[in-house]
């Protein structure tokens, strides 16, 4: 029960020590208004000392400009309790100030009881609580954006004019059976795109498989791509096997890093392509295939046609709708939708309830991303491990992108160990003041007196 209602209760004003001991201000006016006693926080939250007040009027602090209306007289005019909060001009404290008279028995004024309460702290809780809500409102709505986003893009998420141009070609091939190329450094998303252009197709309930050519043994790739009948080789199984295109047949199959398959089996290949027939290995009988074939590769399929790694009729044979894909780094604009999307996943994975912040983003879009997408989504799931807050730190995602940056190989053909360390030492040194901005951090951060990092950071070329 706080003090007022005390002195309610109990009719009794007299109760209490007016002392400091008091967390509420306390001020004693006599029939006339004449202040006749306070405490220490009284004067604190007014900003004045007690003994500059005691015998002064309580219309004192409206004449001197320290509030709008003294409560106190116009408790002595009114004769009732009265409430109000009010700001103190000299110092900017917010306070709730009660002002209460005190009746003799024949009803008369004599004393008037003034309680103040200081709200400032409260008041600046109320505007970082405003603050945080006004954040939260914000986060909100771009993450109700990007989920409109997502949910339109589905699977194949990006808004960069190259992105939308890939969209525009799977409407307009998703429903036909034409061969698709698919090419893109690794980790850019040729995966997901096949697997959008399956599903946007009306073979979209049918099986969807993928093959990765470059994850087959040799030996093993002809029995895994067509099948084989029982006894057709030595380990073969009694039943015989079906393949990964029989598997596939009535739907669509992914033929990802065409560019590794071998060159003996890419003759095999085309004429399945060509006929949509197979014959299982140790087989006489042809097998029909409805079939869509997708293929994907990280590599210049040209340039191994020319080197005679790879057959140009098949080539010209898988490249009837080609379609690239621009790693990250040129197309920038899109790193926020998908790292909003994989914060979302993993989110939901780890139970969390973490959100990107202005600065995140900003380090983020700045990243060079050589591993593209798969690196991209492999950092916010480990941002979204390591982080318990509800926002994902920032140096903690500084920290993740040099190491990133720092585990990126280096070749070392033709180049000398001194040649090799100064550009793994260059490397490192760039992402650390492209990360904290100044030399000062990043030698913090790097374990080096500022001196050196700018020393070698002038060596460089990387300041000027």
């Amino acid at each position: 029960m706080d003090l007022l209602s005390i002195c309610n209760k109990n009719n009794d004003f007299s109760l209490f020590s007016l002392g400091d001991e008091l967390s509420d201000g306390i001020c004693l006016s006599d029939k006339a208004g004449v202040i006749i006693k306070t405490n220490k926080e009284y004067s604190r939250v007014l900003g004045v000392l007690e003994e500059d007040i005691l015998g002064k009027h309580v219309s004192y602090f409206e004449e001197n400009g320290y509030v709008e209306e003294s409560i106190q007289l116009r408790v002595l005019r009114e004769r009732k309790k009265l409430s109000k909060i009010i700001q103190i001009k000299k110092n900017n404290n917010i306070a709730l100030i009660t002002a209460i008279p005190i009746f003799d028995d024949k009803n008369e004024i004599q004393q008037i009881l003034a309680v103040i309460r200081d709200l400032t702290e409260i008041n600046k809780l109320k505007g970082k609580l405003q603050k945080i809500e006004n954040r939260n409102k914000k986060y909100l709505r771009e993450l109700n954006h990007i989920k409109s986003i997502l949910k339109e893009t589905d699977g194949f998420i990006g808004e960069s004019e190259c992105i939308k141009k890939i969209k525009d070609i799977i409407l307009s091939v998703a429903k036909t059976d034409a061969t698709i190329l698919i090419t893109g450094e690794t980790g850019c998303g040729k995966e997901v795109l096949a697997r959008e252009i399956h599903k946007k197709s009306n073979r979209g309930d049918k099986p969807y498989i993928k093959i990765n050519c470059a994850a087959i043994p040799e030996s093993l790739i002809e029995s895994e791509l067509f099948g084989y009948e029982q006894g057709a080789f030595t380990g073969a199984q009694n039943k015989g096997k079906v393949g990964m295109f029989e598997a596939a047949n009535g739907g669509t199959i992914l033929l990802d890093e065409i560019g590794e398959m071998p060159i003996a089996l890419q003759s095999k290949l085309l004429r399945v392509l060509q006929e949509r027939e197979l014959t299982r290995i140790g087989g006489t009988k042809s097998i029909k295939l409805d079939i869509r074939v997708i293929a994907a590769t990280n590599q210049n399929l040209e340039e191994i046609v020319k080197k005679k790694l790879f057959r140009q009729d098949l080539y010209y044979r898988l490249n009837v709708i080609p379609i690239i894909i621009p790693p990250l780094r040129n197309r920038k604009e899109d790193i926020v939708l998908l790292a909003h999307s994989f914060l979302e996943k993993y989110n939901i994975k780890y139970d969390k309830n973490l959100v990107l912040d202005n600065r995140i983003v900003g380090l983020l879009e700045q990243y060079n991303w050589p591993g593209n997408v798969r690196e991209l989504e492999n950092v916010i799931e480990r941002l979204v491990v390591i982080n318990n807050e509800n926002d994902l730190e920032f140096y903690n995602l500084s920290d993740v992108l040099l190491q990133q940056e720092s585990s990126v190989d280096i070749d070392y053909e033709n180049m000398t160990l001194k040649e090799a360390v100064e550009k793994f030492e260059k490397t490192i040194i760039k992402r650390a003041l492209d990360v904290y901005g100044s030399t000062y951090k990043a030698a913090e951060n790097l374990g080096m007196n500022q001196s050196s990092i700018y020393r070698k950071a002038k060596y460089y070329k990387l300041i000027y």
